[in-house]
């Protein structure tokens, strides 16, 4: 016999239950498939759900869109390009015996590693800009030559407006979270109320067998799966 499965996504959830309410709002009938109760609570349900869903693609969209966006991979750009270029003149001085391996240290690389800090993603660029600016001034305050060429002043600049889009960035993640969160708050709230609504689906129909009982509880949005060694007619 094919067997229910309760919807794993939350469009499948939606479907589910709008699919029952539509068809108790459409039928020519009154047939009591299920409560007045149960009907009031599944619609405020669907209602909640949704809104909350929506809510969260919305979020999800607008932060996708901003990090995406021409500017703000522009401005990472640059301040990726103007540390990484501050850091190799940097190791080429290392090299040229003009600083000691040591001051390393100040940029929190390792003293034997000539090779760039990780940049690979938004907080990692902005993690090497912030080591590599607080790390010049400390070593130029104990008696060490500037880099030039960029100055460190120029990769700061680059750096504050990649930092202000970053910002913004970190305030449309956090929304998207919290409505995340209440995505996954609703979630067993919402198959619980389709657990009820599909048991008194069936209950319903519990006189019909076979296809029509099948065909009858599918139209009020019961999903049923045949497993392998099963064929339908």
């Amino acid at each position: 016999m094919p067997y229910r499965r309760l919807p794993n996504t939350d469009k499948a959830r939606i479907r589910s239950l709008e699919a029952a309410i539509t068809k108790m709002r459409t039928s020519d009938y009154y047939a009591p498939v299920l409560s007045p109760e149960l009907f009031s609570r599944s619609e405020k349900k669907l209602v909640q759900f949704k809104e909350a869903v929506e809510r969260y693609t919305k979020s999800l969209e607008a932060q996708t869109s901003y990090s995406k966006s021409e500017p703000y991979q522009n401005k990472l750009k640059n301040a990726k390009m103007y540390v990484s270029h501050f850091l190799t003149v940097f190791n080429m001085c290392v090299k040229r015996g003009e600083i000691k391996p040591a001051d390393r240290k100040f940029y929190s690389i390792p003293d034997s590693s000539g090779e760039l800090p990780d940049m690979s993603s938004d907080i990692a660029v902005i993690r090497c800009c912030e080591n590599t600016i607080k790390g010049e001034r400390e070593r130029n305050s104990k008696g060490g030559i500037p880099i030039y060429n960029p100055t460190i002043a120029k990769v700061a600049v680059h750096y504050e407006l990649f930092k202000e889009l970053y910002d913004k960035q970190c305030e449309l993640r956090q929304l998207t979270d919290e409505a995340l969160l209440v995505v996954s708050l609703m979630r067993p709230q919402v198959d619980e109320v389709i657990l009820e609504v599909w048991n008194s689906i069936e209950n319903y129909f519990a006189d019909l067998t076979g296809e029509k009982k099948l065909k009858a509880c599918r139209e009020y949005g019961l999903i049923y799966y045949y497993r392998t060694s099963e064929k339908t007619d």
